[in-house]
């Protein structure tokens, strides 16, 4: 799990970064009347580009946790997991879902992680996740 939160913290990261530095060139050449101002138009307007960037920063942060709790082996590993596999899914239904069914879809998926929660504390308090994670070797 590690690896593969490494692989998600450099790709939202990196997508972060890039929608940064497009940010910063957009705002100085707008700014700067004698630059040739067709470098900078683009179909995206700035809001959207400040919205994505937002977006891809905080999923990097999130598989940052989760990067950091697999690495360190810490108690909440799996909660930091989890918070990134829905936020994985809300990106990927956000950017490819149909925006008019967007917040029906969170709904959804907010619930699903509630649910998955609540069944993870249901074993837990029966001690199959132990039996899982001494079976498992860990």
């Amino acid at each position: 799990m590690t690896f593969v939160n490494g692989v998600l913290l450099g790709s939202a990261g990196a997508l972060a970064s890039v929608l940064g530095v497009i940010l910063l060139f957009r705002w100085t050449m707008v700014g700067d009347a004698s630059l040739d101002q067709t470098v900078v138009q683009g179909e995206l307007p700035f809001g959207t580009l400040v919205q994505y960037m937002c977006i891809f920063t905080a999923l990097a942060l999130v598989a940052l946790a989760a990067f950091w709790g697999e690495l360190r082996s810490t108690r909440w590993r799996l909660a930091a997991d989890w918070f990134l596999l829905l936020a994985l899914v809300a990106a990927v239904l956000y950017f490819f879902a149909n925006p008019a069914l967007r917040l029906r879809d969170f709904a959804v998926l907010a619930l699903l992680g509630a649910a998955g929660v609540a069944i993870y504390g249901i074993f837990s308090r029966l001690g199959w996740t132990a039996r899982l994670a001494h079976w498992l070797g860990d």
